[in-house]
């Protein structure tokens, strides 16, 4: 297909990919998949001096007039959740999520219930139902009733004690059976980065006449300063702006292609 003639108009569509800067490693992790998203916006800023005549003749007309180029800016809005996106909204690293399958020895493991009608972590995620779970006092002796006696958050590990006529003290110690499956995710810890170094590429076209479109950002500097709603009544999106920066040894920090392919 020849590259389509001059469109009447533009309406971009297309994907976003973006490679980030590890600062561990000091090298780029390269692009990986393409993320759906909203904006991938290119601004370029300039100022302008202008000198004006202090002549009677042309008083404050334009005498010389210039325009200096100043950084560009790039607006991204994700739409897709990715993992990566989510910790350059919450300006966090990633690290994994691991814990493999297990389950306590028979007799259960001793825990210390230090206060009463509030969550407790046990140390293990993902815990298995009612019928894999034993709370009984520390001799041993006595059973304690789910529901009467202790509540329980099997997916963050959590056990809750109730203050009632027949629980546990505080401060009194428990034994617990328990059995937890392997978790396999990851987590952000957030406010680690405080910016995000990236490469990033747009593939996509013009709807209007199907002419493809592409533009590579070489580097980037990018930021984000707003919030995220996790109870948004709408979809929530990831907005990163910050500035293009011209790496060392190139001329432009970015290029805007239309590459006709020809059968």
């Amino acid at each position: 297909m020849s590259q389509a003639s001059t469109a009447r108009a533009i309406l971009g569509a297309g994907l976003v990919n973006l490679d980030l800067w590890n600062t561990v490693t000091q090298k780029y992790d390269g692009f990986g998949d393409a993320l759906d998203s909203d904006k991938f916006e290119i601004k370029p800023n300039f100022e302008e001096k202008t000198s004006e005549s202090r002549s009677h003749l042309d008083y404050g007309q334009a005498r010389a007039s210039v325009i200096l180029a100043k950084p560009t800016e790039i607006t991204i809005e994700l739409s897709a959740g990715d993992t990566k996106a989510l910790a350059m909204q919450f300006q966090g690293i990633v690290e994994k999520l691991a814990q493999p399958t297990g389950a306590t020895t028979a007799d259960g493991v001793d825990f210390t219930v230090t206060d009463l009608d509030i969550w407790l972590p046990f140390g293990k995620r993902n815990l298995f139902g009612e019928a894999d779970l034993v709370v009984k006092n520390e001799a041993g002796t006595e059973t304690l009733v789910l529901g009467a006696h202790y509540e329980v958050n099997y997916l963050r590990g959590e056990f809750r004690f109730l203050a009632v006529e027949g629980g546990v003290a505080k401060g009194a110690k428990v034994k617990i059976e328990a059995k937890w499956g392997a978790v396999d995710g990851k987590k952000i810890l957030g406010g680690r980065v405080t910016q995000v170094r990236c490469r990033a590429r747009f593939d996509g076209k013009n709807m209007v006449n199907g002419e493809v479109v592409e533009a590579d950002v070489h580097e980037c500097v990018l930021g984000s300063n707003n919030g995220f709603d996790f109870l948004g009544s709408d979809f929530s999106a990831i907005t990163l702006t910050g500035k293009i920066v011209t790496p060392k040894g190139m001329t432009e920090g970015y290029e805007i292609r239309f590459p006709g392919v020809s059968a």
